[in-house]
């Protein structure tokens, strides 16, 4: 799965990023992500965080509600 930019900001707050090697979430707002690549780029704390965790690094899941 692959979140970009373009997507609505209602939208990406249906999902949040799972990390695969340790199963924690990734903190903060997503602004992009992509399973493939394991890159992500999240708003925390009032600013943007580009994050690399590899190829299939992390897991874009649903929140639950």
């Amino acid at each position: 799965m692959k979140l970009e930019s373009w997507h609505s900001t209602e939208d990406n707050r249906r999902w949040k990023i799972v990390r695969t090697d340790d199963y924690t979430d990734v903190a903060g707002e997503i602004i992009t992500a992509d399973e493939t690549t394991g890159e992500c780029c999240v708003h925390i704390g009032g600013e943007t965080k580009a994050l690399s965790f590899g190829p299939g690094g992390i897991r874009i899941v649903g929140r639950r509600r």
